[in-house]
């Protein structure tokens, strides 16, 4: 066997062994993602209730509507000190105003009364008269829990209960003072599934946390702990995250992370807890009162469902839609809401309950170094495409590679080195999909309109096949359940969809792959520099911005509304909408570039070695949004293909029309 054969072959079977490991982390992810696919739908307790005393609805009976149309859950603050004389229960006085009042007239209640005839009414306490008995000893034990048990004194115990705290009002206001009791009777009668809504105290240690987490044990169904308040932290921040992650495996209560668009918004220590007790973290969406009031019926519902099918969201957090819709009344509207998204998600394979979160599955080290092999051999077989074979190189960057992998296992940072591999592999497949085709650059084009559409199928397969791999090996080095929850990110995933393209534009320049003739990069430098090149660089420069821009889960580019209309019919038509730059402009050029003469070819190569990259690139970086299920992406990237390639064929018609009016000159 020759030194070429033997060199290609090496190359062969580490490339396959490591696609064959990919493929299993693929499959192995994949059934885990199947298991995970029950959701919850999640009503805001406080908004609920605001609205059913506004327009003077049963809450019983309308939670009862909502159930029977798919509500699973009931969510219930933390009731806060300032709220305390919202409701019946009871009625919080500060003791500088109780002493002002009695100077001016005696006061009713008799316990106060005869506290102000002695002069024992204290400026600094507060007084806390409970009227309901259910909840006395829950504001005894909140008040006690976050100013001590020294800090609240009883002074009357029969009905109303009064509590001297000594505190001060500004700071009262922000304690949160455990759940009230109609509403978690309510979901207890209702069989609703309970999510606690907590707010953090940073003096909490490891006794508090769990005299929290038992307030809301007792004979109650808690789902998923999603945390709030003013200071945006999650409870046992910033230094007993691991007392919270360690009651939440104990006691089976998911936490909820909440989805942001803008990481400013994400909660402190969300992160630290998510990475502690990963195995009860899952997503929740939410859209806020201000936002919902902004957005239509059928937006609300389709935004929800794209969630859980296209993010891993497995929280649906519901507050009441204000809109009267098709001559519902509100309160049918709000069960029409909640019907609909039931519906959706029953017939997308979703079960509705408690939700469950993306399992661990954790994959052996072995595994993951099979995999890590294809990084390397990508860019060998890059090399090799151009040439340049060094069989010591071979051997040098695999061991390189197995050591990178082994020090970051053995430091405890094996993710980061994973997401590393997976960039490089990623920028690499995607690379050498473009170069994987030269044909189409340098063959005749064939004579009849079908041998166009074969020849431009051919060459869409062929780049789609590699990028393929590329997207293969992103799944198999990071899918882990701290990137599938989008706890952490993928680190430099734009570089993905940039240095792909660029790549692809100065090989085809400056290498003969593609059948032209290179220039020198010294006679480059020195060529004199025309307007219309200058032309040329500034919409390329716009087109590149753009392009950026427009990338990723938010653009720094608002849609406009006739491309927002356009996602949403594509959508609802195919299920999964595809991506703009496969099927607008990667594909249907790819299609189109064989059927070129070789004249145009060689004008406007250039161009097509880009688009081709865009489109390679593009179907890596599909799969490198981890959050996205692997079955989702796989639809998107079909999708995209499928009519990227009908619009190639519509491009080929319109060219062979184009040329059989206008032939060429002789």
């Amino acid at each position: 066997m020759s030194a070429p054969r033997r060199y290609r072959l090496a190359l062969t079977v580490a490339l396959v062994a490591g696609l064959l490991a990919a493929l299993f982390v693929a499959a192995y992810r994949a059934k885990e993602e199947r298991a995970s696919r029950r959701v919850e739908l999640a009503m805001d307790y406080p908004d609920f209730s605001a609205l059913a005393r506004s327009y003077a609805y049963n809450e019983e009976q309308l939670l009862v509507a909502l159930r029977r149309a798919g509500l699973t859950s009931l969510a219930v603050s933390e009731e806060l000190g300032a709220n305390v004389d919202s409701g019946t229960a009871a009625v919080l006085l500060p003791g500088a105003q109780l002493i002002a009042q009695a100077r001016l007239s005696p006061l009713s209640e008799p316990t106060l009364a005869r506290l102000a005839r002695r002069s024992a009414l204290r400026a600094d306490e507060l007084y806390l008269l409970i009227y309901d008995p259910r909840e006395v000893a829950r504001y005894r034990q909140a008040v006690g829990l976050h100013l001590g048990p020294h800090a609240v004194r009883t002074l009357h115990a029969s009905s109303p209960t009064i509590l001297a705290i000594r505190s001060q009002y500004d700071f009262f206001s922000t304690l949160g003072l455990g759940f009230p009791a109609e509403p978690m009777a309510l979901a207890s009668r209702l069989q609703l599934l309970l999510v606690p809504r907590i707010q953090n105290d940073e003096r909490f240690g490891k006794p508090e946390i769990d005299a929290l987490f038992a307030s809301f044990m007792n004979g109650e169904k808690p789902s998923t702990a999603i945390f709030f308040g003013a200071r945006n932290e999650v409870l046992g921040y910033p230094d007993h995250l691991d007392d919270v992650a360690a009651d939440l495996k104990a006691t089976g209560i998911n936490f909820g992370s909440i989805e942001v668009y803008d990481r400013n918004q994400i909660q402190k220590g969300n992160e630290g807890l998510a990475e502690r007790a990963i195995e009860r973290t899952t997503r929740v969406q939410a859209i806020s009162k201000l936002e919902l009031d902004k957005l239509d019926f059928e937006t609300v519902i389709a935004r929800y469902l794209l969630g859980v099918r296209e993010r891993n969201v497995r929280v649906v957090y519901l507050r009441p839609f204000l809109h009267q819709q098709n001559g519902l009344s509100l309160e049918m509207t709000n069960v029409e809401m909640i019907r609909r998204i039931a519906d959706g998600l029953r017939q997308r394979g979703y079960k509705l309950g408690r939700a469950t979160p993306v399992p661990l599955f954790p994959i052996n080290p072995l595994i993951i170094a099979l995999v890590s092999l294809t990084v390397p051999t990508v860019y060998l077989l890059l090399f090799e495409a151009f040439g340049i074979r060094r069989p010591r190189l071979v051997w040098a960057l695999l061991i390189l590679d197995l050591i990178l992998l082994a020090l970051g296992y053995a430091l405890h940072h094996d993710l980061v080195v994973r997401k590393f591999l997976a960039l490089a592999g990623a920028i690499g497949f995607a690379t050498l999909a473009v170069v994987a085709i030269p044909r189409a650059f340098t063959a005749p084009e064939p004579r009849k309109f079908f041998g166009c559409v074969v020849a431009g199928l051919r060459t869409v397969g062929a780049a789609l096949g590699v990028s393929a791999l590329g997207a293969l090996v992103v799944v198999g080095l990071v899918s882990v359940p701290l990137l599938m929850e989008e706890i952490d990110t993928f680190t430099g995933v734009k570089l993905v969809i940039v240095v792909p393209p660029l790549l692809a534009f100065l090989l085809y320049v400056y290498t003969r792959r593609f059948g032209n003739e290179p220039p020198g990069i010294g006679q480059s430098a020195f060529a004199p520099v025309r307007i219309y090149q200058l032309a040329i660089l500034g919409v390329l420069l716009g087109s590149a911005y753009i392009y950026l821009a427009r990338s990723g889960n938010t653009s720094d580019i608002t849609p406009s509304s006739f491309e927002l209309a356009l996602r949403s019919n594509l959508t609802a038509l195919l299920g999964v909408r595809p991506r703009f730059k496969e099927f607008l402009i990667g594909w249907p050029l790819l299609m189109l570039l064989p059927a070129l003469r070789l004249e145009h070819r060689r004008l406007t190569g250039w161009i097509f070695a880009v688009a081709a990259a865009v489109a390679t690139s593009d179907v890596v970086d599909t799969f490198s949004h981890l959050h996205t299920p692997l079955l989702v992406s796989l639809l998107r990237v079909i999708n995209g293909t499928v009519i990227g390639c009908i619009v190639g064929v519509l491009l080929i018609a319109i060219y062979r029309v184009a040329l059989a009016t206008r032939p060429a000159r002789d």
